[in-house]
């Protein structure tokens, strides 16, 4: 089974040999130049190289942004670009790029041949209905959106998901990916940020005309957001998700709780990096924990964001090892 057929069919509640052995998303610098300190060879230090010296299936992620070169920068991050319709008629003709030249036919090329080699998952993101106007209000005055500027909120997600329709389409004609990611972080450790009806208001219309949309393309929708996604599980349910990552130990959620919950959508992730500087003994506990997860449900171990620069290049070794060897207890 090569890994995009693995991981198709896992989403997809199928058979599968064993779980994909993964990485979602990159290391830190700071953790890739302790190992380089620790004897990993610098022509291994890059995105794939990395995972190459690890043995892992690789994960590659292309992402398509709203932006452009012309966009202006918040600076520092956090702040905002604009807070007025104004701000935004001026900023507006510098976003939403032509879709058929975002990527390159080299990088879908690239895609293509290396899905050939049968190692290789590959997704794409794209910003989701609550990072995209945050990246434009900025954190504070995007929150006060939602009371005073729910006009000109409704008509950003307007645009922005007629964006996205053309860009899904493109896709659809030029590479399918094994998934893809809405980057939301909508939530922090005590929740999410926003309530339900403001979900329902702001976000869940855009999402149900855009995932049918997706998923014409043959691309399951798994929703990125850090935090404690505990009540969010069930809202992007409700917009027909198929998923979500990375399940943050540290905001105490629980992929038990979420597999019995909704147990049609597949959980990426959960994997405590605070446990891996301690050594075998605490990673394999924290594999015992979440395996019967995995056995009952659709869930994909997996660091629960980034390896931190605390883990050595020995104790990340030891990770892979167990991570290989859990991944084939479980068989369905």
């Amino acid at each position: 089974m090569t890994a995009s057929e693995r991981i198709g069919k896992l989403i997809r509640g199928k058979e599968i040999d064993r779980l994909p052995v993964m990485e979602w998303a990159p290391w830190w610098h700071l953790t890739v130049a302790r190992w380089i300190s620790e004897g990993l060879p610098r022509e291994n230090a890059g995105y794939v190289e990395l995972q190459d010296y690890f043995g892992l299936d690789k994960c590659i992620q292309t992402y398509f942004p709203v932006r452009t070169a012309m966009t202006p920068a918040a600076v520092p991050h956090g702040t905002g670009i604009m807070k007025s319709r104004e701000d935004y008629e001026r900023i507006k003709p510098t976003m939403f790029p032509d879709v058929t030249k975002i990527v390159s036919k080299e990088h879908f090329d690239w895609l293509e041949k290396t899905r050939q080699k049968g190692d290789y998952v590959h997704f794409c993101t794209v910003e989701g209905f609550f990072w995209y106007p945050r990246e434009l209000f900025g954190i504070e005055e995007h929150l006060y959106s939602f009371y005073d500027n729910d006009e000109l909120l409704h008509e950003m997600c307007e645009d922005y998901v007629s964006w996205l329709k053309k860009l899904f389409e493109f896709i659809g004609n030029s590479f399918r990916f094994d998934f893809m990611t809405f980057a939301e972080d909508m939530s922090y450790n005590k929740g999410p940020m926003i309530s339900k009806d403001m979900f329902d208001t702001f976000l869940a219309p855009y999402y149900r005309e855009i995932i049918p949309v997706i998923k014409r393309c043959d691309i399951p929708v798994i929703i990125d957001s850090d935090g404690d996604i505990t009540e969010a599980v069930d809202w992007y349910a409700s917009v027909d998700a198929d998923g979500m990552l990375p399940l943050e130990r540290q905001a105490g959620v629980d992929v038990s709780l979420y597999i019995e919950k909704q147990p049609q959508m597949t959980f990426l992730g959960h994997f405590d990096k605070m446990c891996m500087k301690f050594g075998e003994e605490a990673m394999r506990r924290e594999f015992e924990r979440i395996l019967p997860s995995c056995i009952k449900g659709k869930v994909i171990i997996g660091v629960d964001h980034q390896t931190p620069p605390d883990v050595s290049l020995e104790n990340y070794k030891v990770y892979v090892r167990l991570l290989k060897e859990y991944a084939n207890k479980v068989v369905k």
